[in-house]
């Protein structure tokens, strides 16, 4: 989910952190989704496409809606995909049908890990994904689940940190980490820091951390997690910790201010 402000006069600190997608965001996993009813004034469009396979038809449904509330225009775009068997390419509108199917046609086999399911929390959100081998994680929550605060600036070779999120309590590069490893994996991502009022999001609007704000997520998860580690860090821990997480307008002096007064809010001394 994207949200654009329109407003007389420029767009503030917090609206750009808002566009960035770090204090909005959407979800949309599979046909696991269901789109929410909006108010009145909405647009919404749908595009089916059908793609012939050698296993069949495949059937991806994207609904775009569009609401606008004053001078706020909010669009939400949903992909609902089919679940579809491994096998027989047979699909289905729930995973739970397809595991059904799974089991009475093809009998034997560990449903899960024969389909290629994964179990995971993110944001606080409990889902079951269907992913293929080759994914990335961060191919499965930008592109497939939505969370399109994650970026990819090196287009995934692992060297510029924007795609950085939580996984169990410590940073990881989710472009180097394939979806299929993170079975119950407890994932927290920029939106998840903003949703739970973390000081960093204030501290980071305060001291200008951002330009064109690409890599400011990433930093974001970053600079959480080194405070979730070290709740006193010095000037050189954070720099340090920050040091994988790369900015093309140069924000680098900036960070480090935010993440200490971060630290003095969660202490209570500020």
């Amino acid at each position: 989910m994207t949200e654009e402000k329109k407003k007389s006069g420029g767009v503030s600190r917090r609206e750009f952190l808002k566009d960035a997608g770090l204090l909005v965001g959407g979800t949309a996993i599979g046909s696991t989704v269901l789109l929410a009813a909006c108010s009145d004034g909405e647009t919404v469009t749908e595009k089916v496409t059908t793609t012939i396979t050698g296993a069949g038809e495949a059937t991806t449904k994207t609904i775009t809606t569009t609401e606008q509330v004053g001078e706020v225009t909010k669009t939400e775009t949903i992909t609902q995909s089919k679940f579809v068997c491994p096998i027989d390419g047979m699909e289905f509108d729930t995973l739970e049908e397809l595991k059904a199917h799974f089991e009475a046609t093809h009998g034997g086999e560990a449903p899960a890990a024969a389909l290629n399911v994964i179990s995971l929390t993110v944001n606080g959100g409990k889902y079951e994904v269907q992913v293929k081998p080759h994914w990335t994680l961060q191919y499965l929550l930008h592109d497939e689940m939505g969370c399109v605060e994650i970026k990819t600036m090196c287009t995934g070779l692992g060297q510029c940190g924007s795609c950085s999120v939580i996984m169990d309590g410590r940073p990881i590069l989710s472009c180097m980490t394939l979806a299929a490893t993170c079975d119950g994996a407890v994932i927290e991502t920029s939106v998840g820091i903003a949703q739970s009022n973390h000081p960093l999001i204030e501290s980071y609007i305060k001291y200008h951390c951002m330009q064109c704000g690409y890599c400011t997520p990433g930093f974001l998860v970053t600079a959480k997690a080194l405070l979730d580690k070290n709740p006193n860090p010095t000037k050189e821990e954070i720099e340090l910790a920050i040091e994988g997480n790369l900015c093309r307008c140069s924000t680098y002096p900036a960070h480090v201010p935010a993440v200490l007064e971060a630290a003095e809010v969660l202490k209570g001394g500020a």
